[in-house]
């Protein structure tokens, strides 16, 4: 883990709270910066260093983007792993502990993200000024909640995240693919009842830690059982919410009730922004292959921050 710090030149800072040890990574800077930007990570189980051996040496890969090389001096970068997810994996060894199974939950992520917050600020941070969260798929429900808890947070970005409660909006899914002609009317009908069916279920045993076929628990689904819209209308920081046309696990149809929501509370923090023709992740598809928009999405991101200081 230090030669993988090293190379991307980041510190491993650990709390240890009751019986509880919460780790964060923090990109190493010269001096105390005054901002923080804080990215919360998607929906899957991934570490965030890695490695792999090949003829005897050792290869590391970070499972984050480039984003925090954007940044200058004044701003550090920070991602807190998801739990039990903070060790060093072996590329093609990944093994999910139990740990993951049993705190990956809204309520603790909430916790150990904000527990970060505190602590890079009181340690690390000189003259804060801009606390900035952003987080992507899973990561912005969770940063919606993130902010209604946390009060130093100035800025949150809200990237591709669902608006609506997740069962709706796998309801949601099943429809278009019969507007499409993909799947009969009929079928997506029963898909439909048999998500509704399954909702049933998980608020019946809502802190069963059983991993369903999905690979997660009823006490992960029930954590998210609140809407993000709803953490989002209760803030009054400014707020910039990314979102992808294209975007295959998060429908494009319900982020539109995120300004319309906004504009009927008589709420102006919401910066709205879409990518058009782009994929869950700002993938283009162009004549020339596959674009990334991702870099300059967050550049513009980061621009916005600074004129909504």
């Amino acid at each position: 883990m230090n030669d993988a710090l090293e190379k991307y030149d980041f510190l491993q800072q650990q709390m240890v709270q009751q019986n509880d040890t919460i780790t964060y990574f923090l990109k190493h800077t010269q001096n105390k910066p005054s901002n923080l930007v804080i990215f919360i990570q998607g929906t899957d189980a991934n570490p965030i260093f890695s490695y792999r051996l090949k003829e005897g040496k050792t290869k590391f890969f970070r499972w984050f983007s480039d984003d925090y090389k954007d940044l200058d001096s004044t701003y550090t970068y920070a991602i807190i792993p998801k739990p039990g997810m903070e060790g060093l994996y072996e590329d093609g060894h990944i093994t999910v502990p139990k740990k993951y199974y049993e705190k990956n939950y809204l309520d603790y992520r909430v916790h150990q993200i904000n527990s970060s917050i505190n602590h890079i600020i009181k340690n690390h941070l000189e003259n804060p000024k801009k606390v900035i969260v952003y987080g992507h798929s899973e990561g912005a429900a969770i940063g919606a909640a993130l902010a209604t808890v946390n009060k130093q947070i100035t800025h949150l970005g809200f990237w591709s995240g669902n608006v609506l409660h997740n069962f709706y909006e796998f309801s949601l899914f099943n429809r278009i693919e019969s507007l499409k002609g993909n799947i009969s009317d009929n079928e997506a009908h029963q898909n439909i009842m048999g998500i509704l069916a399954w909702y049933k279920s998980v608020i019946k045993n809502p802190d069963a830690t059983e991993i369903d076929h999905f690979g997660f628990t009823n006490k992960r689904w029930s954590s998210y059982e609140k809407a993000p819209i709803d953490y989002l209308t209760q803030l009054n920081i400014p707020i910039y919410a990314l979102f992808g046309t294209e975007d295959e696990s998060t429908p494009i149809e319900t982020a539109y009730l995120l300004p319309v929501k906004f504009i009927e509370n008589r709420k102006d923090n919401l910066t709205f922004e879409v990518c058009v023709n782009c994929d869950h992740s700002y993938q283009q598809k162009t004549t020339e292959g596959q674009k990334s928009n991702w870099n300059d999405e967050f550049l513009k991101f980061i621009a916005w921050t600074t004129k909504t200081e």
